[in-house]
């Protein structure tokens, strides 16, 4: 009877032992992963947005469009603002270039409160522009006069254009902020949490129609930042042609070397030719585009206003201006303030760009070209607990269910059982050859 016991406790306890550790080990690669990120906290607690590896990114960037840091998801600026920077220039990177000027990303969101100390670790980092709006004594472009003299200045970028979300924007302001030139920088929302934000129409018309450059903040930079250190080299003569001159605008290694993060965009430069006509503009790669005066997306090219030849040159290209008669006087008169001399520039900073096509798609068909300041999306709420006790409650109702059958079987009618035992006896005793027909 004892052997018989053990036995049927065997049965029991094999599966018993088998239902408890099958769910453990099946359970456990879900239940270790959210117990460590429990343990790491928040900081990869987010989710990529994945449009910034599709064709809609590129074309954007093609088109003329910046890509720029907003924060990351989980890391304080108070706490350090260079991890901040760091962590998403880390995760911009390996998705998209910054811009069709330099795969390195140079513009990043820093919210008010940081102090030189922060800027400085924010620019270690690698970004130059910090916008907008970011309360440092030194300012750029936070109204019409206020041109960056110094690189710490870029450090606050203003905010002069405001919003282009409707109700909020305001077109009478901006029309007045423009006649002041400079640069008018707007910010744009996409969504705030399910809730679409609509743009102004009617500013966004007036903007597509007016006589800014549709700039970038990286790309506004480094034309700024080309200025400071650069040299010319030219020439009344050329060897393609009976007449012209030769150009070449230089930024030497020693130039580069003083900040090697601005990108090689070109400079509109301003020639007085004394009334010699330019029949075209050539380099080692063909013909530069002939403008009408009209453009306002940055490009190399050239186009002529009287006298005056605005002369959009690439740095380290030599140019040849073959010219329709012997130029006998020209005068280099200066840089163009900005791109094709327009008469203020124009930057707008998607910020929190944690999607690219919702933040992106109105504008498909606009002129205007935007900084996107990207940062990951938050992962939603995870509850690192639900998974064991998951596991636990499956335990203890497969454990429960298997102590009712074992109560249920040890509460059967003990004449059953007795009967079942005179069974077993009687046939053991008849395959002894003993008989127990007649008890007495």
């Amino acid at each position: 009877m004892s052997a018989h016991r053990d036995s049927a406790r065997t049965r029991i306890a094999l599966p018993l032992a088998l239902v408890i550790l099958s769910p453990l080990v099946i359970f456990s690669p879900i239940i270790i992963a959210n117990v460590s990120a429990g343990i790491n906290g928040d900081a990869d607690n987010w989710q990529q947005d994945g449009w910034l590896t599709t064709k809609i990114a590129t074309d954007r960037l093609a088109a003329g469009d910046e890509f720029g840091c907003y924060g990351m998801v989980g890391l304080s600026w108070q706490a350090n603002a260079g991890d901040v920077a760091s962590s998403c220039r880390s995760y911009l990177e390996p998705r998209i270039p910054a811009s069709r000027w330099g795969d390195n990303p140079v513009s990043i969101y820093t919210p008010t409160g940081l102090n030189y100390a922060d800027h400085e670790a924010i620019s270690n980092v690698g970004f130059s522009v910090h916008g907008d709006n970011t309360g440092l004594a030194n300012t750029a472009w936070h109204n019409g006069s206020d041109a960056p003299l110094n690189t710490e200045d870029w450090y606050n970028l203003g905010r002069r254009g405001g919003s282009l979300e409707s109700v909020i924007a305001d077109l009478a302001e901006v029309e007045s902020e423009a006649e002041l030139g400079g640069l008018l920088n707007f910010y744009w929302i996409g969504r705030v949490d399910e809730a679409t934000v609509r743009h102004d129409r009617d500013l966004l018309t007036w903007l597509e129609a007016s006589d800014g450059w549709s700039t970038t903040w990286g790309e506004a930079w480094s034309y700024w930042a080309s200025q400071r250190c650069y040299q010319l080299a030219y020439n009344d003569s050329i060897e393609s042609s009976t007449y012209g001159l030769s150009f070449e605008f230089q930024r030497s290694s020693i130039c580069v070397s003083q900040d090697e993060r601005v990108w090689p965009v070109p400079i509109t430069w301003m020639l007085d030719l004394n009334g010699t006509q330019v029949e075209r503009v050539t380099s080692a790669s063909g013909n530069l585009t002939e403008f009408s005066g009209d453009e306002k997306i940055l490009a190399p090219g050239w186009w002529q206003d009287g006298d005056l030849l605005y002369l959009t040159a690439a740095p380290n290209i030599p140019i040849e201006v073959v010219t329709t008669s012997a130029v006998e006087e020209f005068d280099i008169t200066g840089i163009a303030e900005n791109f094709n001399n327009r008469s203020f520039a124009i930057t707008i900073a998607g910020h929190a760009t944690e999607d690219l096509f919702l933040w992106s798609k109105r504008f498909d068909d606009s002129d205007l070209r935007f900084t996107w300041l990207v940062i990951p999306r938050a992962a939603e709420a995870q509850l690192s607990w639900l998974p064991i006790v998951g596991v636990i409650i499956f335990i203890a109702s497969v454990a429960g269910t298997i102590a009712l059958v074992k109560k249920d079987q040890q509460g059967r009618n003990p004449q059953s059982l007795q009967e079942s035992v005179s069974t077993f006896t009687a046939s053991s005793a008849e395959n002894d050859g003993t008989d127990f027909s007649e008890s007495e």
